[in-house]
């Protein structure tokens, strides 16, 4: 190869085209393509194929010329457009590059670069004509020629290699087993499917949990009261990121997470033994009528219960609970739920308070039965 690519007066490259573009069969149309890009020529167009349509230069037709005298290219000319290219891909191998947004090309070496003018339609392309600029940080590629990605896979196939890893895909939300063709640095094949890997899933998936917060997969507000129960309780309090990290195993998406969110409470509750919690620090208490009333915790303040003053007729002493048996405070309510007392001493409520807030309730409220002695 270097005895053949010698006999040419050109740099290595431009020798490797022609060369290539021989054994191809479109010999004429690679002197063309050659003698275009050594002559540094500036032309409008930045495709190599659009360039070679318009009427060259003088100085090129010379080495068009110049260049089918020592190839020895004579008879019928042949077309055909990716055989050039894949000629001019030969001479540059390591300046493959993958379109991005805008302008803005990624190359084979993992450097990203800036197209001169209107983007191509292709999304593949040689950079043949590029230069770096030291005004701005991208380089600037004047020129380029289409390929294929396929081409790549034939010509170079040891530069080209399989990687599979996960993905996160921010539209769906969702974890995604990701297989890649790379050539070089660059992506020129990809496929996404199934997550083979589940804790490496459910790893990705807890990570881009927490940053999105917490509070997107719980209520917070019930997750707050059930930290002020625990640590009412005298328990540890709960690790909720650790929970939402084991909570990810098996899982893929903020859909599915969520879902499973919603059991979050009781799996922290059965971590720390349902039955004895539930008995130091309930979630309910029952009343002398049977009634069943809601137990509110908050951090730094005692538990309260709130129900009708009704409710509490018969009873004598406030309920009691918690490792210390401490007193809840108890919002007695009228019949329109508002309260009339608030008090941690249901006895001396009766003794003291009840019958001046007996009168009040009476009038107000003159159909309900109001006992003297309830």
């Amino acid at each position: 190869m270097a005895q053949r690519l010698a006999r040419y007066p050109l740099p290595p490259r431009l020798s490797r085209i022609l060369e290539e573009a021989m054994e191809r069969g479109v010999g004429e149309d690679g002197c063309v393509a050659v003698a275009l890009l050594g002559s540094g020529v500036r032309v409008a167009q930045n495709d190599l194929l659009a360039a070679m349509d318009v009427e060259q230069d003088h100085r090129v037709l010379q080495q068009v010329a110049h260049l089918r005298r020592i190839a020895r290219i004579s008879g019928k000319k042949t077309h055909d457009d990716d055989a050039l290219l894949m000629s001019v891909l030969a001479g540059f191998p390591d300046r493959v590059a993958r379109l991005r947004a805008g302008n803005q090309v990624m190359m084979s070496t993992g450097a990203s670069a800036e197209l001169a003018g209107e983007a191509p339609r292709y999304k593949f392309m040689v950079a043949v004509d590029a230069e770096d600029r030291k005004e701005k940080p991208l380089p600037l590629i004047r020129m380029t020629a289409r390929i294929e990605p396929e081409w790549l896979i034939d010509l170079f196939p040891d530069s080209v290699k399989e990687q599979s890893n996960l993905a996160w895909n921010h539209e769906a939300e969702r974890v995604d087993a990701v297989s890649a063709l790379l050539y070089d640095e660059l992506v020129i094949q990809e496929s996404r499917g199934a997550v083979p890997d589940a804790q490496a899933a459910a790893d990705l998936l807890a990570q881009k949990a927490l940053e999105a917060g917490v509070e997107r997969f719980v209520d917070m507000d019930a997750v707050n009261e059930f930290t002020a129960r625990v640590e009412f309780a005298g328990f540890e309090t709960p690790d909720v990121p650790q929970a939402l990290r084991e909570l990810s195993l098996g899982l893929r998406s903020f859909a599915e997470l969520k879902k499973a969110a919603a059991k979050l409470i009781p799996v922290l509750e059965q971590k720390m033994g349902a039955r004895r919690f539930q008995e130091i620090a309930p979630p309910t208490l029952r009343l002398q009528k049977g009634r069943q009333t809601k137990v509110h915790y908050e951090r730094g303040k005692p538990p309260w219960i709130a129900s009708r003053l009704q409710d509490f007729f018969g009873m004598r002493d406030t309920p009691r609970i918690g490792p210390q048996r401490t007193p809840v405070v108890v919002h007695l309510l009228a019949p329109n739920q508002r309260a009339v007392q608030t008090t941690t001493d249901l006895a001396g409520f009766w003794e003291r308070l009840y019958p001046e807030v007996r009168r009040e309730l009476m009038r107000r409220y003159p159909k309900h039965a109001w006992p003297e002695r309830p």
